[in-house]
């Protein structure tokens, strides 16, 4: 029998059902099964609507061509220096993951709520996990003692050109993220963001996508096979144009940290291999099969990643543009600094412009 989430989730609301404290304190106790997982996927309204908000669309559709924005914005911690980059670059439409609703690390501000007042645009907003607990384990340190008032992590698409026929796709609902394994117990999945954008006479499907870290090369290519062809069901051989963190670390978790020393004897063996990720991840050939090209759409052999200085994590190429029917060009990275020069957020922003092939 299929399950809701074998299938693009169209609900839209003007305000995400919350998921009250209590339940999230619940949930937090456990037991951690992949039952009581599921029991709390298919429960949790938040799991399948698109918050539609924000100001109206001033544009109904775009001439000649889009200037398009995906960027991993590692919570929307550094909201200052993200909108100002934004601003700067004056995209027609932004694609954004890692946004915090209600989350005590990044002061329990409605972050998207914030960057579409201040850039003037209108959003989607789709939750990717529910968070248990305070994030990752510097964030419980650091935020020892306090709560979320909210606890929502998710996906954002802004524009001022109208976004039509929203969809939510639940890539997977594997639920590895409950439990205390990988110290940041959540409900939920990864997720795509998708809505159709006019271009000209023609409609273009934008999709806002963030697949797994701690999964296998092999995982993520059914992952993104699974993507590809719930895409289909929506734009069967259309004009698409994917971005996205991929998280093409060209290895498994354990591997890359369960053995440090023999994974950077494998980094020195291969010194592209972070760079050019292709060979090691099925996710590219599954694309390739459907018609979707990256060649043009990103820059060769740029990493995406941005660490602190000091940081001894080797630069990696994880975010990526596919495209399919449409030409792009004008590619460039949108640096992740703040005034300061410190990252504001650990991936490069990914420009560039798309028009009708």
């Amino acid at each position: 029998m299929k399950s809701w989430s074998d299938h693009p989730q169209t609900r839209l609301v003007e305000r995400l059902k919350p998921v009250p404290a209590p339940l999230r304190a619940h949930l937090r106790e456990g037991p951690f099964t992949f039952s009581r997982h599921d029991a709390a996927f298919d429960e949790l309204p938040a799991l399948r609507e698109i918050e539609k908000a924000g100001p109206a669309p001033k544009r109904e559709g775009l001439t000649g061509s889009a200037r398009l924005v995906f960027w991993n914005v590692e919570r929307l911690r550094h909201l200052d220096a993200i909108a100002g980059h934004l601003q700067d670059h004056a995209p027609d439409v932004i694609l954004l993951s890692e946004v915090d609703r209600g989350m005590a690390r990044t002061g329990n501000t409605d972050r998207i709520a914030m960057l579409s007042e201040r850039l003037g645009m209108g959003y989607l907003f789709a939750v990717e996990f529910v968070e248990l607990d305070l994030g990752d384990v510097h964030e419980q340190r650091f935020h020892a003692g306090e709560e979320n008032t909210d606890g929502l992590h998710g996906a954002a698409t802004l524009s001022d050109v109208a976004l039509h026929a929203p969809a939510l796709i639940r890539i997977e609902r594997r639920g590895n993220w409950y439990g205390l394994d990988r110290h940041e117990p959540r409900i939920g999945s990864t997720i795509a963001l998708l809505a159709w954008v006019k271009l000209d006479d023609e409609m273009v499907l934008m999709a806002n996508v963030h697949l797994e870290s701690h999964e296998t090369p092999a995982s993520r290519g059914e992952d993104m096979q699974n993507l590809l062809t719930m895409i289909e069901t929506l734009a069967p051989k259309g004009r698409v144009v994917i971005g996205g963190d991929f998280n093409t670390s060209t290895g498994s978790h354990g591997e890359r940290h369960g053995d440090p020393a023999g994974w950077a004897a494998r980094l020195a063996a291969e010194p592209m291999r972070l760079l050019r990720p292709e060979p090691y991840e099925p996710l590219f050939s599954a694309a390739a099969a459907l018609g979707y090209e990256w060649q043009s759409c990103n820059l060769p052999d740029q990493p995406t990643t941005r660490y602190p200085a000091g940081s001894t994590r080797p630069p990696a190429k994880i975010d990526w543009v596919f495209t399919r029917n449409l030409k792009a060009s004008d590619v460039a990275l949108l640096p992740a600094v703040q005034s300061d020069g410190a990252p504001a957020s650990d991936h490069e922003g990914l420009l560039l412009t798309i028009a009708l092939a």
